[in-house]
């Protein structure tokens, strides 16, 4: 009985958190991208750490080092050029998947638009980057909802 309710108040957690993370998803758009760059470089930092002090691989640690400081020290550039990376290969997939012949002209449709948002991406990436958090925020806030519901009439 007591594992249940463990349970049951851990999945409210997680519920809330998915609901939290999708309000600042929708708040803060394109910034958050800037956040996941910092949190990245500061775990690239702390395994470089690990690597030289604890598991002894000195290039190893020193790259991750560096590759970290230089996410922090460049965090939005960083993100702009993920994001243009991002549509590179958003763009030359969507164009692979349209030369292979297809039955279902829905696959088309996605292709077309797959190519669509590379090109934008590359484009206007803080715009399209924007409107995919929202997209992102507005489900993390629907699934956190609905799994509270059905938590909470169970």
């Amino acid at each position: 009985m007591a594992k249940n309710k463990k349970l049951t108040w851990s999945s409210i957690a997680i519920a809330i958190a998915y609901i939290v993370i999708g309000i600042l998803f929708c708040v803060k758009k394109g910034a958050i991208l800037n956040w996941i760059m910092i949190i990245a470089g500061v775990l690239f930092v702390v395994q470089g750490v690990l690597d030289l002090i604890w598991n002894k691989l000195t290039i190893n640690g020193v790259i991750e080092i560096a590759v970290g400081v230089l996410m922090l020290v460049f965090s939005s550039q960083a993100a702009a050029i993920a994001l243009i990376v991002f549509g590179v290969l958003l763009i030359v997939n969507g164009v692979i998947d349209l030369c292979r012949p297809h039955l279902i002209p829905m696959v088309v449709l996605t292709d077309i638009l797959e190519v669509v948002v590379g090109v934008l991406l590359v484009v206007q990436k803080w715009a399209v980057a924007d409107w995919m958090f929202i997209i992102i925020g507005v489900m993390l806030i629907v699934d956190g909802a609905l799994f509270l519901v059905r938590m909470l009439t169970k």
